[in-house]
Parts: C-alpha cells; sequence; structure tokens
C-alpha cells in the first residue's frame, strides 16, 4: 500500500479508491483538500447545489434559513468534515452544525441540507463513480484475461 504524504498526515489508499486533491473553493481557490474519490464526488455534488442557489461555491439556501460550509482538517481515513455556519439577515453568520462524509461516499451528518439533498447528492455521486472508475477498472481485468503467458 502506497502512502501519501501531506504536511498534516499521511494518506493511504482507502477501499481501493486513492486519495484526491479536492479544491472547496472557499479560499480563492488556492487551498486544496484530500478526501476520498467518492467523497469528492458528493461534496462536488453540494458545490453544484450550491452554485444553484447562490452561485457560490459554499452557501445555499436551507428551509430555515441561509448556510455556508467550510472545509474542516484533512482526515487520512478519507473523509471529508467541516463546519456549517446560518447565515443571518443582516450578512453576519454563525456556528450551527457540521457536516461527514465518509470514504464511501455516505453522508452522515451535514446540517442544514435536507434528507432529499442528502439522497440526491450521493445518488449522483454514486452514478458518477460508476461512470467514470468501475468501467476502467473493467477494462484493465479483461486486458489481463487476454494476456498470453
Amino acid at each position: 500500500m502506497a502512502s501519501k504524504y501531506s504536511k498534516t498526515a499521511t494518506f493511504l489508499p482507502v477501499d481501493g479508491n486513492t486519495i484526491t486533491i479536492y479544491n472547496s473553493g472557499n479560499k480563492g481557490e488556492k487551498d486544496m483538500y484530500k478526501c476520498s474519490v467518492k467523497a469528492q464526488l458528493v461534496m462536488d455534488q453540494v458545490r453544484s447545489r450550491c452554485q444553484e442557489d447562490t452561485q457560490t461555491n459554499n452557501k445555499w439556501r436551507g428551509r430555515s434559513g441561509n448556510y455556508m460550509y467550510i472545509m474542516g482538517r484533512e482526515n487520512a481515513d478519507g473523509k471529508a468534515t467541516g463546519v456549517v455556519h446560518k447565515i443571518a439577515e443582516d450578512g453576519s453568520h454563525k456556528l450551527c452544525g457540521s457536516f461527514k462524509i465518509m470514504s464511501d461516499g455516505i453522508i452522515t451528518r451535514f446540517t442544514g441540507l435536507s434528507k432529499a439533498d442528502w439522497n440526491n447528492a450521493m445518488r449522483s455521486a454514486e452514478d458518477e463513480y460508476k461512470a467514470k472508475y468501475e468501467s476502467t477498472k473493467t477494462e484493465d481485468t479483461a486486458t489481463e484475461q487476454k494476456v498470453a503467458v
């Protein structure tokens, strides 16, 4: 198992998926965040939801107000985690919860997003994962079987 290193942690492949770099867009597209491929795809779906609502990368309109997420520390096991702030009418914001997306793409906590949004993000991410990554996996095994020994 090959290790990947960063300043804060050592990263290993998680569940056969490589750890990828995810740019949360929170800090001018400069800071990068590492998480598993599946967690990244779910975060991309949440980011897409934010783009639809507010044309930003990390703010959305929920049932009880406006919210924004901020990515947390990198996790060696491939989870994507962070905090959620609720935005007040005057534009200020206050911590109201957190989010956790497991390395296999399952959302276990995301304050301010409805369960329907969770399910849509997880389903879309899983479909995208199957289309992008599992098709290459089947091609690799087919190639291995054709090699003469």
